[in-house]
Parts: structure tokens; C-alpha cells; sequence
């Protein structure tokens, strides 16, 4: 790998850091706070099935919103030019959150338990909804093609290396 490339990825890390951190600490705050109501309220879809589950709460969406917003922040701070707007960084937290609940939602069509395996849903698909979201509203970001599949590459190495971590800190029943 280049040293530009590798530079670009870095950018690109750094850039997509608060759809990270949306997607993550939902686990961690709702653990944190004991109960939660789920999002969907307990109903079923047509399907007779959950629409969501009670992994999906509103706690864990507001955290995940207001983390992810303000690892934004703080990284607008530290390294001004990363976002193109103080707004961009919201469209990332919130495009992660719709992608996880987006994958949720299909779990529960195709009979997914809750935590059961939906492989590149459940490691990507935060980010390719934040980046749809953010993109749509802010446009692409200038980097040369390579970036964005090794973004999501790392991404989800990341997710399964994080997901074991949790697992072993007793924050998830499942190490994926």
C-alpha cells in the first residue's frame, strides 16, 4: 500500500469515526442504564414477527445519535476541514443508526434471532447506510477509488475484532 493511499484511508477513518462510534455505543449505554424500551414497542409486522426487537431502543438510538454527533465535534475541533459541514457529522451518526436498524429489520423478515449472524449486514451495513445518507446530502468525498472498498474492509475487521472484545467484557452474549 502507497503512502497516499495509506494517508487517504487514515482521512477516511478519521471521517467516518462518528458513524463508528454511533454504531458502537449503543451496547455499552444501554448496558449502562439497565432498561430500555425497545423501539419497535414490543409490536409485531405483518409477518406476525417483531419489527425490531428489543435490542432496537430508544436509549440506545439517542446515545448512539448524541455520541456519534459529538465525536463529530470533537474531531472538527482537532482536525478542522475533516467534515464539510458541522451537520456531517449527524448524517453519519444517523445514517449508522438507520443501518442498524434497517439490519435488524431484515433479520426479523428472514427469521434472524436477535444477535444471530447476518454476515456484511451486521459488519457493514452502518457504514454503507451513513455514507448513502451523508453522501447524498453533503456528496462524495474525494478520494481516489481504492479508499472506500479498504474502508469497508477495515470496517469489517474492526467490527468483528470489537464485537469479540465486547463479548469478552460480558457486553454481548455473542463474540460476532
Amino acid at each position: 500500500m502507497g503512502a497516499h493511499l495509506l494517508e487517504e484511508l487514515i482521512g477516511a477513518l478519521i471521517y467516518v469515526l462518528p458513524a463508528y462510534v454511533a454504531n458502537g455505543a449503543p451496547v455499552v449505554l444501554v448496558r449502562a442504564i439497565g432498561k430500555a424500551r425497545p423501539l419497535d414497542l414490543g409490536r409485531n409486522f405483518l409477518d406476525g414477527r417483531r419489527i425490531l426487537g428489543d435490542g432496537k431502543t430508544f436509549e440506545g438510538l439517542g446515545g448512539g445519535l448524541l455520541s456519534g454527533t459529538l465525536t463529530g465535534l470533537v474531531v472538527s475541533l482537532l482536525l478542522p476541514g475533516t467534515f464539510r459541514s458541522a451537520l456531517e457529522p449527524l448524517a453519519l451518526s444517523s445514517g449508522a443508526m438507520l443501518g442498524d436498524v434497517l439490519g435488524s429489520f431484515a433479520k426479523r423478515r428472514i427469521g434472524i434471532a436477535r444477535g444471530g449472524p447476518l454476515p456484511v449486514v451486521d459488519q457493514v451495513g452502518f457504514l454503507a447506510a451513513a455514507l448513502l445518507l451523508t453522501w447524498s446530502l453533503f456528496g462524495p468525498k474525494e478520494w481516489s477509488d481504492a479508499v472506500t472498498p479498504l474502508l469497508f474492509l477495515v470496517t469489517a475487521l474492526l467490527h468483528l475484532g470489537t464485537n469479540a472484545g465486547a463479548y469478552l467484557l460480558g457486553l454481548k452474549e455473542r463474540w460476532y
